[in-house]
């Protein structure tokens, strides 16, 4: 008589079920994205804190200092384009609102 028995170590063993979510493309892109964590993290050393223990910091001339004509360190020609800053955010303001409109036209077309 033959006995159709399982050798113990198959008895015991169970289905591991995956949670729904943890398909290919999600285990594919979590490596992926592992592989570039690491990449960064070997790339470059951290920057050590003695090495910067040391610099020279200048405080910002005031509006008295500048108006008086006094010498800075900053090059006139910074000190003459300062406006320039308020034209640099309104364009990138500008840009994020294209990018969001955009967005959520597509998005409202799909639907």
């Amino acid at each position: 008589m033959k006995q159709n028995k399982k050798p113990p170590f198959l008895r015991k063993l169970q289905v591991i079920y995956w949670p729904y979510w943890l398909d290919r493309r999600t285990l594919i892109l979590l490596i992926i994205a592992l592989v570039f964590l690491g990449a960064l993290s070997l790339a470059e050393p951290l920057p050590r804190a003695d090495k910067y223990s040391y610099a020279n910091l200048t405080p910002t001339p005031s509006a008295e200092a500048l108006e008086a004509g006094m010498p800075t360190q900053l090059p006139q020609e910074y000190l003459e384009n300062a406006h320039q800053t308020n034209g640099i955010l309104l364009g990138g303001v500008i840009l994020v609102l294209i990018v969001v409109v955009g967005t959520l036209s597509a998005l409202r077309q799909k639907q």
